[in-house]
């Protein structure tokens, strides 16, 4: 393969009229995985016959199984390997690199760009790997050594936007598409006027810089159930089922739900038909936003410029650079969602 670069132009300098096979790395998290669904409807958009396989790990590994595009997922158990270190989950890891290095590709792309992505990457069987720049590591610059091409992320670009555009300089797709996450189809929202609107609360969140503070949930969840609306919770961790028993213990009994913990695929459908999700920037409140639902972003540490929902007039956004959102901001972005869309 003679010299190229990107964009890369197929049926040009040595590379295929058309990509046949592709490999997307994208490891973790749950927000990262939802907001890569839109570039898989772009790629699938612009070459219909492409096979599609994408490695993940295995705790996010729902998610890309959603897209219809995608043919294969490798859900690697790594971080369970990290925790565990038992020799049956090693052993299991070992099988699905096996599985996952069995497979030809024209291209590795890998719009994750750290080092367990990039390991991924380098143990794959392809002529070209794409991924960031050093700078654009995450923080993790030897990353970059393992890809042929560096892509440089464009300044003030994240989120489902910034991976759009990664993809256009890796397959000429075409990011000015209507965002299409692919799933929202799937589950969609059925509305029942003779129900009462429910809210979902998304109060956790992986790092605790996230979160946004207990007291201040308390004081919104009671200012929405004074307003009639039912309440939602969901937890992962015993840490997150605390919180929201602290959230929900002093509200009337019957006017919020702790819900019993549940697999991913059973919250889409509790998300779905919620009339409105309020959540922290957790992947919670980007399936929300890929389904289509009203959805309240409250960021803390975190820009909210990470989050890029389907349609702007379904979503608001508040703080986020470490700036703390007030009680009462969130609750006039939520009395502006209910009266734009007409909820409870």
């Amino acid at each position: 393969m003679s010299a190229i670069s990107l964009p890369l132009q197929w049926g040009h300098g040595g590379l295929p009229a058309s990509p046949r096979r592709i490999l997307l790395v994208q490891i973790s998290a749950m927000g990262d995985q939802v907001q890569t669904l839109p570039a898989v409807s772009d790629i699938v958009a612009r070459w219909p016959s492409m096979a599609i396989d994408w490695a993940v790990d295995a705790r996010f590994a729902d998610i890309p199984r959603l897209h219809p595009a995608v043919r294969q997922v490798f859900a690697l158990p790594l971080k369970t390997v990290q925790q565990q270190r038992s020799l049956a989950k090693l052993r299991e890891l070992r099988a699905v690199v096996r599985a996952l290095r069995a497979e030809p590709y024209d291209l590795v792309w890998d719009p994750h760009s750290v080092l367990k992505s990039a390991i991924v990457s380098r143990l794959a069987r392809s002529p070209l790997r794409v991924g960031y720049r050093a700078q654009d590591c995450g923080g993790e610059p030897l990353a970059a050594r393992a890809y042929h091409l560096h892509f440089a992320r464009p300044a003030g670009l994240h989120g489902t936007e910034g991976r759009r555009v990664f993809a256009q300089a890796v397959l000429d797709t075409d990011p000015t598409r209507p965002v299409d996450y692919a799933i929202d189809q799937r589950f969609a929202h059925a509305a029942n006027p003779a129900a009462t609107p429910t809210v979902f609360l998304a109060h956790g969140a992986s790092k605790p810089e996230k979160l946004w503070p207990l007291d201040h949930w308390q004081q919104l969840a009671a200012r929405l159930v004074q307003r009639g609306l039912q309440l939602q919770l969901a937890w992962g961790s015993p840490a997150e089922l605390e919180r929201a028993q602290h959230i929900i213990a002093s509200l009337p009994t019957g006017t919020a739900h702790l819900l019993d913990r549940r697999s991913l695929l059973d919250m889409l459908p509790v998300i779905a038909q919620s009339c409105l999700v309020i959540g922290v920037d957790t992947g919670f409140t980007h399936l929300a936003a890929a389904l289509r639902r009203p959805v309240l972003g409250l960021f803390v540490s975190t820009g909210p410029e990470l989050f890029t929902p389907t349609s702007p007039d379904l979503a608001r956004t508040l703080g986020g650079n470490g700036v703390t959102p007030s009680v009462s901001a969130a609750w006039q972005a939520v009395q502006q969602l209910r009266q734009e869309r007409q909820y409870g």
